[in-house]
């Protein structure tokens, strides 16, 4: 990862209009030294045309000429139109063939709009003009041949990601994929448990232990089948005053084996070998082996 600055700029010669209609091909950069005010200056020769035009046929994509850097601010940004193709016209600079829209061709053929201004990166240390990364319309011209219209919030979200790369010890040409991996890492360290996964472990043993102080109740005779929905709700919600409840009931006759096979209580501990994939009887002789 090279260190670069996105710059863009105004040429000052407006779009040709002479035929009255949106131009088909549009110069982007001048060739020679370039002096954006304000800003570094940078060079467009012909290495820089040739790393322009192959990143731009490597990417496979059209780029956009959009309203005055509405992408580069992050706000909506319909597109004005798209850079279908790059052209080194050597000592002309380079050019680009355009597909415009049909509102864009009614802005340029009422002369709404009549600048353009690229966005390019430049190599910072050669200051060289190396990728082209879009285009707008604008009405802002040059003052002394070029004018900047750099968007400082560019610089400061790679300032930032600079420091994130800090934070995670990585260095600056490190790829997203090792940035992701990172950061994983720092949020799931061993032996993590989501708070979601953690929650619903609690639930399922909450109910275990309900299911075990009705187990207990009824088979003491303190409550009757009648009363389990209630007892299971009571339990989940106060097992202390459930407790109470069944210490003060008068015992009764134990009912829990008058109940149906599938209605009866389940132990909490065969609720846990169930869950360990452990049968009664495999249990019971290993825990009594000692």
């Amino acid at each position: 990862m090279e260190p670069s600055e996105k710059l863009s700029f105004t040429l000052e010669k407006g779009l040709d209009l002479s035929g009255n209609d949106a131009p088909e091909e549009v110069q982007l950069l001048p060739t020679g030294e370039v002096s954006p005010k304000g800003k570094m200056q940078f060079l467009v020769d012909e290495e820089g045309m040739q790393s322009m035009l192959a990143a731009f046929r490597k990417s496979g994509t059209d780029l956009v000429i959009d309203y005055e850097h509405q992408s580069l601010s992050g706000s909506e940004a319909p597109a004005a139109g798209w850079i279908k193709d790059l052209l080194d016209k050597g000592a002309e600079g380079l050019w680009a063939k355009v597909q415009w829209t049909d509102r864009a061709k009614e802005y340029l053929r009422k002369r709404e709009y009549r600048y353009i201004s690229p966005v390019v990166l430049v190599r910072k240390k050669d200051g060289r003009a190396v990728e082209l990364l879009g285009a707008a319309l604008t009405n802002l011209p040059a003052i002394d041949g070029m004018a900047p219209v750099v968007n400082s919030m560019q610089k400061d979200y790679r300032n930032l990601y600079m420091e994130v790369l800090k934070f995670l010890e990585l260095p600056e040409d490190a790829e997203a994929e090792a940035v992701r991996q990172k950061a994983e890492a720092l949020a799931r360290p061993s032996g993590f448990v989501p708070e979601a996964e953690h929650m619903a472990l609690k639930e399922t043993l909450k109910k275990y232990e309900t299911e075990e102080l009705v187990r207990q109740a009824l088979s003491k005779g303190r409550i009757t089948p009648a009363l389990l929905p209630w007892a299971r709700s009571y339990a989940f919600l106060d097992p202390e005053g459930f407790q109470e409840f069944c210490g003060k009931a008068a015992p009764g006759a134990p009912l829990e084996s008058k109940l149906p096979a599938d209605e009866r209580p389940v132990p909490l501990q065969a609720r846990i070998n169930g869950l360990l994939g452990l049968d009664d009887k495999t249990f019971f002789r290993y825990a009594n082996s000692n």
